[in-house]
């Protein structure tokens, strides 16, 4: 049941891509090439400032950046599934490449848990290694007030052996 229950949220999650894609190329011809068109931009301008607008070179900018970054998902989505051994991008190589190199989580969308490192983790395996650092910095430290205190010794050795040899001779 569960198998089955899987199975369908994926088959799903196909057929919302590939509605996706037939309208990002259906807009294409109609909005120059772009992953999303200017009224979209303006929609989402004015839902989170509403009486604000852009220039028009600050709109040209941003469907540019937008362009590169789903340019750029695609990409590494597209690597990721040669890497699983798949000719399709599935959903799961998408939120891969979002949540490691954008840190960005899509909420809804689950599926596989992507281990990941806590701060805890990272903070102790950082405090393990700092105090390894520190006990190997102490160590060397140590054995070198050792050889100067050798070469001191051995000195002081000397010249005391060098002054009854003088005071022999008077």
């Amino acid at each position: 049941m569960e198998k089955r229950a899987a199975a369908q949220a994926r088959l799903a999650a196909a057929q919302a891509a590939a509605a996706a894609s037939a309208a990002a190329a259906k807009k294409k011809t109609d909005d120059g090439g772009h992953a999303i068109s200017k009224d979209e931009l303006q929609e989402l301008l004015k839902e989170f400032a509403p009486g604000e607008s852009f220039e028009p070179e600050v709109e040209e900018m941003l469907l540019e950046i937008t362009d590169d970054f789903v340019d750029n998902v695609l990409e590494h989505a597209a690597r990721l599934a040669r890497h699983r051994g798949s000719e399709a991008v599935e959903p799961k190589d998408v939120l891969l490449h979002l949540e490691r190199q954008w840190d960005m989580h899509i909420p809804g969308y689950g599926g596989e848990e992507v281990p990941k490192y806590t701060e805890k983790q990272s903070v102790e395996t950082h405090s393990r290694r700092l105090a390894a650092v520190r006990r190997s910095v102490a160590a060397a430290t140590a054995a070198q007030n050792e050889q100067r205190k050798q070469a001191r010794l051995a000195a002081d050795r000397a010249t005391k052996g060098k002054g009854d040899m003088g005071a022999e001779d008077a």
